[in-house]
């Protein structure tokens, strides 16, 4: 059953230093499971001579009507003024951002026989942020060792994708450990209702017809041949042309864990192939915000969809004089970030450039090695 729609009259309010500031006439706040941190850029009214009291590094939560969507740091804070208009415009990123460009630093830089929550709380502790488990973190990790000078952001995902769990932030600003999609929102998205506009974003740009997997291991019941050579392969059917895409596995595996890292690119970059972009009116669903990472009915006849779940992977809420308030939802099939745990040298790249590569473990832009 379609959920009845409502436009609720939300607001965006800036909290900085205890003082609230709102009635904005273009704002933008964006959120994607594709990035750790969220944005946002706001423009504030200023009085020449009598700026508001807010500067850089500032903390500063963003709330949509009563509920708080992001909690971060002011990292610009700049007047403009054009004819009768004069303002500051801030804009930042939540607190996990710190994250993305620093570098993870750790005593000795090796954990041994430690869960994964261990490691990245240990990792991201320094920069004062908090770990929230979600999820089933699995078996501790035998041994887990810092790269040189590399950044926190890529060492708390590289830990993360050892059991299979998506990294992202909620809106107190803390490092999440959870799945995809593992809630269903309570509204819906209606074409003809509730819909602005739509595109799709989808290609099979990124898509293989045959995924070949190689690994070592160090299994002493199998003979020095086989150890060396463990392979395994999945086929995407879909995909009629021959396109095949090897990956080396990183360290001593399994044929069970080569099995299931095919199995699993298969899934998320055919996930990632499909998507759409919509833009719904209103930045709340009676009452409450948009939300990232749950799962949403989609009736569209035009998408070919008839209450089809999808998720929520990208929200950006934003008001101007030309639009309104409105949101730029993004969805794709929930098997776009399926997680599993792997293991693997393949070289990632940014999606998007947000400076995130945590949950695209078998991202678009992977270039797989030789067997």
């Amino acid at each position: 059953m379609v959920a009845q729609y409502t436009r609720d009259n939300a607001k965006i309010m800036v909290i900085v230093n205890g003082v609230a500031y709102e009635g904005w006439l273009q704002s933008e706040v964006d959120r994607n499971l594709e990035a750790l941190c969220g944005t946002f850029s706001i423009p504030i009214s200023l009085v020449p001579g009598k700026p508001p009291a807010i500067k850089r590094q500032d903390l500063v939560q963003i709330k949509i009507g009563d509920t708080i969507v992001l909690t971060g740091y002011v990292l610009a804070a700049e007047p403009f003024y054009r004819r009768g208009d004069c303002g500051m415009r801030i804009t930042g990123r939540s607190r996990a951002g710190d994250l993305v460009r620093c570098s993870a630093i750790y005593k000795g830089g090796q954990w041994r026989s430690a869960k994964i929550d261990r490691i990245i709380k240990d990792i991201v502790q320094p920069f004062g942020l908090e770990v929230k488990v979600d999820a089933d973190i699995g078996a501790v990790v035998q041994d887990f060792k810092l790269g040189h000078g590399e950044s926190a952001l890529d060492a708390v995902a590289r830990a993360a994708r050892l059991r299979g769990v998506l990294v992202t932030s909620d809106d107190a600003g803390r490092v999440l450990l959870t799945k995809a999609g593992t809630k269903r929102f309570k509204g819906s998205i209606v074409r003809g209702h509730n819909v602005i506009a739509m595109e799709g974003i989808g290609s099979d740009e990124e898509r293989h017809s045959e995924y070949i997997a190689y690994g070592q291991s160090t299994d002493l019941t199998m003979d020095f041949d086989q150890a060396r050579g463990l392979k395994a392969s999945a086929k995407d059917d879909e995909i009629t042309r021959y396109l095949p895409l090897v990956i080396n596995a990183d360290g001593n595996t399994t044929q069970a864990e080569l099995t299931t890292l095919v199995k699993h690119t298969v899934r998320v970059r055919r996930g990632h192939s499909m998507g759409f972009r919509y833009q719904v009116e209103g930045w709340t669903f009676e009452g409450e915000p948009w939300p990232l990472n749950q799962r949403v009915p989609i009736y569209d006849d035009v998408a070919g969809l008839d209450g089809a779940e999808w998720l929520i992977c990208g929200v950006k809420q934003t008001c101007d004089l030309k639009e309104g308030d409105v949101t730029d939802l993004t969805v794709r099939p929930v098997e776009a970030y399926d997680t599993a745990p792997l293991k693997t040298k393949v070289k990632r790249h940014n999606w998007g450039n947000k400076g995130n590569t945590t949950n695209h473990p078998r991202g678009p832009n992977d270039k797989a090695g030789g067997g």
